[in-house]
């Protein structure tokens, strides 16, 4: 009876075989690493697993667990990461206290703060790429050398799986860019020529109401209504000069900018907007120098659309959810390493935009709102690409977006 009983009992090993081999299988990398985790907190019943990956935009390694708020962040220059990239080994808290103190104060807190036992490294061709922070055993063990061994086979089949979601993420993420500059270069066309051939009547149009107004002015109920038509046309060369400055942006007028205080200005301007909905800005930056070359102007109008579409998400929230607003700069290289850039986050908790939305997010007249016009987010990416910069936008329905634009910036000499 007990050789049979021992025979059925789960081969933890087997299915961590298999588990190794279904992530392999997996190109989304959101699945990837929410089935990873919550296969690991069953096989090796831990309270906590956090995953964290580098972001090589912008250097720092963060948060990736679907379900919680990124907060916790770390540099590739920390001396945990450097650790990890040189020992390729498990780090345990409780035992390897002198290494823990060899850490800065802040990475000491952060780690304190994720409620890690065990810290290991996901590395893909000798470079560090990720790291698992695993929480202490519910049943209050140790892990034992077994475990450690089993964990790192795991973790290191996890680091090319995740990889591979990563470059898949890469490419489908650069035939989209290819996809998106094609259509909206044609609409922008289109759009041109449009605006162009309904300018003309309208004109014409307007300069034969204003004459004729002057033939109503003893009846107010047909000067009146004269004036809702002209306001009426007024609206529409609105619109057409919107359209046109989506086709053909303006020419940039290039100085020096302090993007910090760029965008300070402009949430001055917005100020009364954002009281009265009860909005929490958070404005972080990640470095001391937010200097570009760029048109401030047209900037200012790029994060206005942005934050006043941000608000608008936000104005549906019902009480108890919560309106923030949070805004970061961080410095960033592009994939071949050849330009330095600013990343900008603008992360609002609205409604979110549902993911068959996202693909016409930048195309003129797109718009979820019932009053607008779908010109506020076109018009932004015509300004961003011509300050050969891009924009990108991600969204969760019921959690909020995130908008990202990556600005050219000079390196520090």
């Amino acid at each position: 009876m007990l050789n049979r009983k021992k025979q059925h009992q789960p081969d933890l090993s087997q299915m961590l075989l298999e588990f190794n081999r279904s992530l392999m299988l997996t190109a989304d990398k959101s699945l990837l690493i929410s089935n990873f985790i919550s296969k690991i907190k069953q096989f090796f019943l831990v309270n906590s697993v956090s995953v964290f990956l580098l972001d090589e935009s912008t250097g720092r390694f963060k948060l990736q667990n679907p379900a919680e708020k990124a907060s916790i962040t770390f540099q590739s220059k920390d001396k945990l990461i450097a650790w990890l990239g040189v020992n390729d080994k498990e780090l345990i808290v409780s035992k390897d206290k002198g290494v823990i103190e060899y850490f800065s104060p802040e990475e000491r807190e952060k780690i304190s703060q994720s409620g890690a036992e065990l810290i290991y490294p996901l590395k893909v061709m000798n470079h560090v790429s990720g790291a698992v922070f695993l929480g202490k055993k519910i049943n209050g063990t140790t892990f034992d050398k077994n475990e450690i061994k089993l964990l790192s086979l795991v973790f290191n089949q996890a680091a090319f799986a995740i990889e591979h979601a990563l470059l898949y993420d890469v490419q489908k993420d650069r035939m989209l860019k290819m996809y998106r500059a094609d259509r909206l270069a044609t609409l922008g066309e289109l759009a041109a020529g449009a605006a162009h051939e309904i300018r003309n009547p309208l004109t014409s149009i307007r300069s034969a109401i204003q004459y004729l107004s002057k033939d109503f002015t003893s009846d107010p109920a047909k000067s009146e209504m004269v004036n809702e038509i002209i306001n009426e046309v007024e609206r529409i060369n609105k619109i057409l000069q919107g359209l046109l400055s989506f086709a053909r942006p303006s020419k940039l007028n290039v100085v020096e900018i302090n993007l910090e205080s760029l965008i300070n200005q402009v949430l001055i301007l917005i100020n009364s907007a954002i009281q009265k909905q009860h909005i929490d800005v958070q404005f972080e930056y990640f470095t001391d120098n937010t200097t570009i070359q760029g048109d401030p102007e047209q900037l200012k109008q790029v994060f206005l659309n942005i934050f006043l579409n941000a608000i608008d998400a936000m104005s549906e929230n019902r009480e108890e959810q919560p309106r923030t607003l949070i805004i970061s700069i961080e410095k960033g290289i592009t994939i071949d390493a050849a330009k330095h850039i600013l990343v900008i986050n603008i992360e609002d908790s609205g409604k979110g935009i549902e993911q068959g939305n996202l693909e016409n997010i930048f195309n003129p007249f797109f718009t979820t709102k019932e009053d607008g016009t779908g010109l506020g987010l076109a018009i932004s990416y015509g300004i961003i690409k011509s300050h050969e910069g891009e924009i990108e936008v991600t969204s969760e329905v019921g959690k909020g977006s995130c908008i990202r634009i990556k600005l050219p910036h000079p390196p520090t000499p």
